[in-house]
């Protein structure tokens, strides 16, 4: 076992080359997270449908946005991806 392997077996070259190769994916996947859909994409109203509304919304963010859409939410709005609220 050569000194850049250490304990596990595991030398300095596979870790660097390891990490290179995650960095563009974590960058991906930050720029995708912060990704959000427009609003006429989802079909996004400013009335409830059926009994549903933003603020009734798992993806819904007080006082007027959205995890997943773009731009000012109503609270009283509502898309067809609508999610119920897991009760607290």
């Amino acid at each position: 076992m050569s000194k850049s392997e250490g304990m596990s077996g595991v030398n300095r070259r596979d870790l660097v080359l390891a990490a290179v190769g995650a960095a563009p994916l974590l960058a991906l996947s930050s720029t995708i997270a912060e990704a959000k859909m427009a609003q006429t994409a989802v079909g996004y109203q400013d009335e409830p449908k059926d009994g549903k509304q933003c603020n009734g919304c798992n993806f819904y963010i007080d006082p007027n946005a959205c995890k997943v859409v773009d731009g000012e939410i109503k609270p009283t709005g509502y898309c067809k991806l609508w999610n119920k609220k897991a009760a607290s």
